[in-house]
Formats: structure tokens, sequence, C-alpha cells
């Protein structure tokens, strides 16, 4: 059963004088395995009233072990369905890779949980729920047993294999999710570096002011294609997962911004005869020629960087006078 933001409503508040106790897992438990189950629908009906809907629950048959997958709406900044793993069982039973792979399954889950949303969030919970059930159902299976031991190390080193490659597929999806939000920045940042080029547009003279603009408009351009050549070529752009929505957007906006700078930047070095760049004739050639390296430092920025760095006072004699380290002859 798919539990949606339609069909998950808040807890409605109880009248005073009326209030019943949230029951704990290990009380659903217990109610389970009493004979005939009397008080389980009543227990299982007020957990749900308190921590949200059960998707999903097992229940220990030869010793105390129970797994739930509770879905309760939170409210905030955005209404959504959170999935969540409520777990129990009797570590007496257990050993201790056992319990390491439980300790790596709710790590897991709690951590990823955070940074995804939606079906994606559901996808986790839903596959740490069925290798950890497969997990007890094992451990449950072999109470008593002189194989316990050989079955358990068998199931463990699956289970965490599995693990591994849920917390792979998470961490993807997570990095996905962040990029979306880094190429939002950069529409941000495309209509910042628009109103910047038209501001510089009025307040230069024509001549400067026109070819400036071009610069700043290529070098912008060149930030967005190097993201986008990135991204289709399957490169993983760095965005870091734990860093907020508003960094993670901002450092889109100041990927974009941050290539029409260079861009501009080029263009007044090469004006001013700081870089050693034959400049063509002037035309409309000249002005492509701007367009062109600007789009070029704002494609690689670190390139321009290093390009601008050694025009520094300074530099050339640096270069020429350190010498150069090795092995001496």
């Amino acid at each position: 059963m798919v539990i949606t933001a339609r069909t998950i409503s808040a807890v409605p508040e109880e009248e005073s004088g009326d209030q019943v106790a949230c029951p704990c897992v290990l009380d659903l438990l217990e109610a389970y395995q009493e004979k005939g189950r009397p008080r389980f629908a009543e227990l299982r009906a007020a957990y749900e009233a308190h921590q949200g809907k059960i998707v999903e629950e097992y229940y220990a048959t030869h010793f105390q072990a129970a797994l739930l997958v509770v879905a309760k709406q939170q409210t905030g900044e955005v209404d959504r369905v959170v999935y969540k793993l409520r777990q129990y069982y009797d570590a007496v039973q257990s050993t201790a890779d056992f319990d390491d792979v439980f300790r790596s399954a709710r790590r897991v889950e709690r951590k990823y949980s955070v940074l995804l949303g939606g079906r994606p969030q559901e996808i986790l919970v839903q596959g740490i729920y069925t290798e950890t059930v497969a997990l007890l159902s094992v451990l449950d299976a072999m109470v008593g047993s002189e194989q316990k031991r050989e079955r358990l190390t068998a199931a463990v080193a699956s289970a965490r294999k599995e693990i591994r490659q849920i917390e792979q597929n998470a961490r993807d999806a997570a990095l996905d999710r962040a990029l979306v939000r880094y190429l939002g920045g950069l529409a941000v940042g495309a209509v910042v570096a628009a109103a910047v080029a038209a501001a510089v547009h009025f307040l230069l003279k024509v001549e400067i002011g026109s070819q400036l603009v071009v610069c700043v408009v290529a070098g912008a351009i060149g930030a967005i294609v190097s993201v986008m050549t990135r991204t289709a070529n399957r490169q993983r752009v760095r965005v870091s997962l734990d860093q907020g929505l508003l960094v993670v957007i901002l450092s889109g906006c100041f990927r974009l911004i941050i290539g029409a700078v260079f861009g501009a930047a080029m263009f007044v070095l090469v004006r001013a005869g700081l870089l050693p760049l034959a400049v063509p004739v002037p035309g409309e050639q000249v002005t492509l020629f701007f367009a062109g390296l600007a789009f070029l430092a704002g494609f690689s920025e670190r390139r321009a960087q290093d390009t601008i760095v050694r025009t520094l006072p300074g530099a050339v004699e640096q270069n020429v006078t350190e010498p150069a380290r090795g092995k001496e002859s």
C-alpha cells in the first residue's frame, strides 16, 4: 500500500480527559504475540493516531522483534509525507555483525531521509525495510537451531552488501536533486548577469560599453555551456550534499556570475595591454574576438584565473628567477 499526501491527514487533537498514551513498538509486538491478539487492533490504532499511518509491518514469532514503516504528514515550508522506520529486537538473540548491519541501515535511513523527499525517500525506506525484514526473518527462523550462526553470518554478509548498494543509490538520487537546484541557481544568475549587462550598456560609452556587454554575456554563456557539457557527458558537477537549499541555489547563481565577471575581466586586461594578445583591426572582428575570448574565460574559469594571475606585477620575474625544483646535475 502506497501512502500519498492525499490519503494522510493531520492527527486530530484529542479532547481533554480522553487522552490515550501512545504505545511503543514493543507494546505492539507483545500484543501481536498474545494468543488471539485481543489488544492488538486497539493498540495499533492508538499508535497510528500518534505516530502516523503504518504502511508496512513485520512481527517475529519466535523471539521479540518488530519492524514498522510509518508514513506521517510533515508540515513546514513544504508539506510532505515522510516515511520512517520503527524497530525493536531482542539483542540477546543477535550477534555483533547483526547489530552493525542494523546500525548502518538506520544511519543511511536517517541521513538520506533529510536529503531526499517524495517518492525517492519512500523507495529508500522501503528498500531498507525489505533487507532488514529478511535479516530478522532468518534470525527468527534460526532461534534455537544449531545452524544459527552459520546461516546468520551468510545473511548478514548479503544484507551488508545490499545496504551499501541502497546507500549508493540514495546518494545518487540526492546528488541529482541537488543538481536540479544548482541548475535553478544558474537561471537566477542569468537574470543577474542580464541586469549587469544592461547597466553597463547604459552607463559606459557606446563603443567600449557594447563590447563589454558582449563579453559579459559571452562569459555567462560559457559558464552555462560548461555545466551543460559536464552534465551531458555524465560528469558530476561538484555539489555538496551538506549544504542547504539556499546555498546550492546560490552556488549555481555564482557559477554563472563568475563566468560573466571573468569574461569582462579578460576584455579589460586585453584592452589595457596587460595580456600579450594581438587584437584584430577595428571592426566586426574585434567584437567577435572579444566574444570568443570571454566565452572561453567563462567556460573554463580556472584557466582564465591562471592567465590573470600571470599578468600580476612581478609574476614574470618570479617565474624567471625562481630556480626549478629537482635534482642537481
